[in-house]
C-alpha cells in the first residue's frame, strides 16, 4: 500500500488524478491530508479517488504509527513547508509525524515538490539536508513558468514503483 500525503498546494487538485491512476495499476492508497490541502480540496474527493477514508487528523487510532509501514510515503504535492519540518524532524501535524515514524521504521519516503521555483530555490539546502542523509527520495518537479510543477501522474507512478524496488 502507498500513503499518499497531499500537502497546501494548488496542486493537490492533481493528487485526486493520481490516486485514481494507482488504483488503476492495482495499487492501494491511504490518504493522508494537510488543513492546508484541504482548503484546496475537500477530503471527500480523496476518499472516492482511494476508496478509503482520510486521515486529515490524529485520533487514537495512531494513524501516524499504524501506516508508518507500508510500502512507501508518497507526499506529492510535496510543499516549501512539509519538506522543511521533515528535514528538521518537526511534528507538529498528521503528515509530518508519519514522515518522521515511517523515517524511524527506515520506511521509504518520495516527496514531489510542487511549489514557486523562489521557494524550491529557498529550500534547497533542506532538501540537500535529506538527500544527504538519505532518509528520503526526491522527484524532480517540472520546471515551467517560474514553478515547479507536478510532473505527470504517470511519471509518478513509476518513480513511487522504483522507489519500492530500491528498498526492497
Amino acid at each position: 500500500m502507498i500513503v499518499l500525503c497531499v500537502t497546501g498546494s494548488v496542486a493537490a487538485s492533481e493528487s485526486v488524478k493520481l490516486a485514481r491512476q494507482f488504483r488503476r495499476e492495482g495499487i492501494e492508497v491511504k490518504c493522508f491530508m494537510s488543513e492546508a490541502a484541504c482548503d484546496i480540496i475537500h477530503p471527500n474527493s480523496m476518499e472516492f479517488a482511494t476508496g478509503r477514508d482520510v486521515v486529515t487528523k490524529l485520533t487514537g487510532d495512531i494513524e501516524h504509527v499504524k501506516y508508518a509501514q507500508e510500502d512507501l510515503i508518497l507526499v506529492a504535492p510535496a510543499t516549501a513547508n512539509t519538506i522543511s519540518k521533515f528535514a528538521n524532524k518537526i511534528a507538529d501535524n498528521p503528515i509530518s509525524t508519519l514522515l518522521i515514524t515511517a523515517f524511524g521504521h527506515d520506511t521509504p519516503i518520495l516527496f514531489v515538490p510542487s511549489m514557486h521555483d523562489s521557494m524550491l530555490k529557498a529550500i534547497s539546502s533542506n532538501i540537500e539536508k535529506i538527500k544527504d542523509e538519505k532518509s528520503a527520495f526526491f522527484m524532480p518537479p517540472v520546471m515551467d513558468e517560474g514553478k515547479a510543477k507536478f510532473p505527470s501522474k504517470e511519471d509518478i507512478v513509476l518513480e513511487s514503483l522504483r522507489c519500492i524496488n530500491l528498498v526492497k
